[in-house]
């Protein structure tokens, strides 16, 4: 039985967390960089409650608010040279996935003030990162328990990064920050949180705990969903959006021991080139990867729809309720353009089978031509 797992982050969940536990911010220094997007952290109160608990404790502080959908390396290093600039001691990000995995970038390039894109990709730095504290504003990424950081190259492709430096010292989830997330946002970040926890658990680098967290979150997603299909994203109580938020979190766990899978990997171009949110473009291929895996390791496969109390079909179906709807046409040409992606990525040599190149055109033709 392998029960490796390290949980580099001390995570504090809980409606007005954050106020109850703002004297932690003392622990960090007396000044920080707030990294955020332009509107989200507004709109939901959190960048308030930050910011009123940061006055609260004497820490001054300065906001980054360039983080996009996707961001850009170059804007985390851009965010860095303001962290430093301020004289910031550590760093906020306040979000969804981008802006937590910016600030995760931010928080190494604040510290290293020679640092390039290659550099921050490779994770070849000098010092270590300035103290990060994540407060999480979806129910999807689980970014706030990972060390993993997604960026947009200067190619426009996004690339993961990944090491145990990176890892929040601290994250905050207030469940009632997510409240005010759109039906199709909704679905979208809890569909990222189901493939997280499905691509742990098909996955070649699963352990013990990775299966425990990966069914745990996927049991806690199935009640919700089940409510979601049968009454609407409007009949979400705060109990079903803090179930949604612990879900992600699992699913954050699990994918920090195995990191994830095919879903993922085929799912970034549908993003870059057609503007499909992260979530929903992996949720495109859950079907299919449940399907692969069904073959490949049916005790396996067996195992989980006992766990969930379902047979794969009912499983699928509900998925593909949930999921937004995809309208993405592909040529013959646009896959063929894209095979070159397929070659050496660690995250497809993860699942069980032979996904290659041929097989990958062979599904996207299927899927979307």
């Amino acid at each position: 039985m392998n029960m490796n797992f390290y949980a580099g982050t001390k995570l504090i969940t809980g409606k007005d967390c954050i106020e109850s536990n703002s004297y932690l911010f003392k622990r960090f220094g007396k000044k920080c960089l707030i990294v955020t997007g332009k509107s989200s952290a507004v709109k939901c109160g959190a960048l308030s409650d930050v910011t009123d608990s940061l006055e609260k404790e004497g820490i001054a502080h300065e906001v980054y608010n360039g983080i996009c959908q996707n961001p850009t390396a170059a804007s985390c290093i851009e965010a860095g040279k303001q962290a430093r600039n301020s004289g910031a001691d550590f760093i906020i990000g306040i979000g969804g996935g981008s802006p937590l995995d910016a600030s995760k970038a931010v928080a190494a390039a604040a510290s290293n003030p020679d640092m390039n894109e290659a550099d921050l990709y490779a994770m070849n730095i000098k010092n270590k990162p300035l103290p990060l504290i994540a407060v999480g504003t979806t129910a999807g990424t689980g970014s706030e328990v990972t060390p993993v950081s997604v960026l947009t190259n200067c190619q426009g492709m996004k690339k993961s990064i990944k090491s145990e430096l990176l890892y929040p010292a601290i994250s905050f989830g207030d469940p009632k920050y997510t409240v005010s997330l759109s039906e199709k946002f909704t679905r979208s970040t809890a569909i990222d949180a189901a493939a997280h926890c499905i691509e742990s658990y098909f996955n070649r680098t699963a352990n013990t705990m990775s299966e425990v967290f990966a069914v745990s979150g996927l049991k806690i997603l199935s009640e919700v969903f089940d409510k979601i299909n049968s009454c609407g994203v409007g009949s979400l109580t705060y109990d079903d959006r803090e179930k949604l938020y612990n879900a992600s979190i699992l699913g954050g766990y699990a994918i920090s021991v195995t990191g994830t899978a095919m879903p993922h990997s085929l799912g970034y171009f549908l993003t870059e080139n057609y503007g499909i949110p992260h979530g929903t473009a992996c949720g495109a291929y859950l079907s299919k990867f449940i399907d692969i895996n069904l073959d490949e390791v049916p005790e396996k496969a067996d195992k989980l729809f006992n766990e969930l109390r379902t047979d794969a079909d009912s499983f699928k179906e509900m998925i593909k309720r949930v999921s937004p709807e995809i309208s993405v046409k592909l040529t013959d040409e646009d896959i063929a353009e894209l095979a070159p992606r397929w070659d050496n990525t660690p995250s497809l040599k993860k699942n069980f089978g032979n996904i290659d190149g041929e097989y990958i055109s062979d599904m996207l033709r299927e899927l979307f031509s």
